[in-house]
């Protein structure tokens, strides 16, 4: 991360004279530059019936930069914000055409005693108390749940968010969020309310968060290779509600850090409804400092529809800022679901909401480079 700590030009300015009449003091504030760059190459053996190689990037962690900044306004009280863009490498374009930072856009107060309170595009209480458990943190897009319909891997950025974090008191920390429904579905949800808690002390950490979504609309056979219910469309559509909860937990000893998540994922899409269960284990082994070993397993169903993936990881650091990776997943589906991971490819063949394209299994191998900065 690039740091640049400055005195603003107006505050000298005034100060020049008006700290000699009044003898005030002026913050000093904090501007922080950051990002990720993530490319390579990616196997798959069943994208839409084909084996095929391809240059993405985004894929362990999604391409961002941002600016962070921070000014101590007194009495343990400080102004914060955060701009963040998501961008594409290969093509150079935006995540979202027109939206300048499509992952957050956030200013707040914080302070010690009180909590921090932020106004904007957020995201929920997944994103911070749960997604640490999931092998999708350290695995990336092919090992997150079907569709991130959970929220785990960041893919809900909520507009029109009011959010709370409490202080943290003997480990416990809370949170609450509010956002009002935005002028049109396409610029990002409708009404939403989450609330979470999470536990930290020493190698124990504990996570639970929920989350509740008026008209979101959902896109289900790229997202999860699934159409949610039998005769819905095989394309977009606009879910009345979605109401996730999740917990989730892990323990560190020594080298090794086990992990274990459960979320359930309730829609309601007109006049269907039904609930997608997630269980999820995993194992991380800090071989060196620099090399990093992760294996896990989840099983997701919903109906007749279930889905399993297996993934496996290894993460070598060249530098503090720079690391190598390669990774492989093993994704199967059954009872009318489709192969297709997150962000892996077109809309598979659907006929009365049950997949029939070829193959229910799919394989996805990793290559890839990191640059944090």
């Amino acid at each position: 991360m690039k740091k640049i700590v400055k005195r603003t030009a107006l505050a000298a300015l005034i100060g020049a004279g008006a700290m000699g009449c009044m003898g005030s003091a002026h913050a000093q504030s904090s501007v922080t530059l950051y990002g990720i760059i993530d490319a390579g190459i990616t196997y798959f053996s069943n994208l839409n019936g084909h084996a095929t190689f391809v240059a993405n990037d985004g894929s362990i962690q999604s391409n961002r930069w941002g600016l962070r900044g921070v000014e101590d306004l007194g009495g343990g009280t400080r102004a914060v914000f955060d701009l963040e863009n998501g961008f594409n490498l290969y093509s150079g374009t935006m995540v979202q055409s027109g939206v300048l930072f499509s992952r957050q856009a956030w200013v707040g107060l914080a302070n010690n005693a009180a909590g921090t309170l932020t106004l904007g595009k957020q995201y929920d209480f997944f994103w911070d108390n749960l997604t640490q458990f999931a092998m999708g943190q350290l695995a990336g897009q092919y090992s997150w749940h079907p569709g991130d319909f959970d929220h785990l891997a960041g893919t809900l950025h909520i507009n029109n968010a009011v959010k709370y974090t409490s202080p943290t008191f003997a480990g416990v920390t809370l949170g609450g969020l509010y956002a009002f429904p935005s002028q049109s579905v396409s610029a990002g949800t409708g009404r939403v309310y989450a609330f979470g808690a999470r536990y930290a002390n020493g190698p124990l950490n504990l996570g639970i968060a929920y989350t509740n979504t008026h008209d979101l609309g959902l896109n289900g056979p790229t997202q999860a290779g699934t159409t949610f219910f039998p005769g819905l469309p095989a394309g977009p559509v606009l879910a009345n509600n979605v109401a996730s909860l999740g917990v989730g937990g892990s323990y560190r000893y020594g080298r090794s850090l086990t992990r274990l998540l459960f979320t359930d994922t309730r829609f309601k899409i007109g006049s269907d409804s039904g609930s997608m269960l997630t269980y999820e284990a995993n194992e991380a082994f800090f071989l060196t400092p620099a090399t990093t070993l992760m294996a896990g397993a989840w099983y997701s169903k919903l109906g007749s529809q279930k889905w399993v993936n297996i993934t496996a990881l290894c993460d070598y650091w060249l530098s503090k800022s720079v690391d190598i990776y390669t990774s492989a997943t093993w994704l199967h589906a059954s009872g009318g679901a489709a192969p297709v991971f997150l962000g892996g490819g077109s809309a598979p063949v659907f006929e009365n909401g049950v997949y029939v394209g070829s193959g229910a299994t799919s394989v996805a191998v990793r290559v890839g480079l990191r640059k944090l900065f």
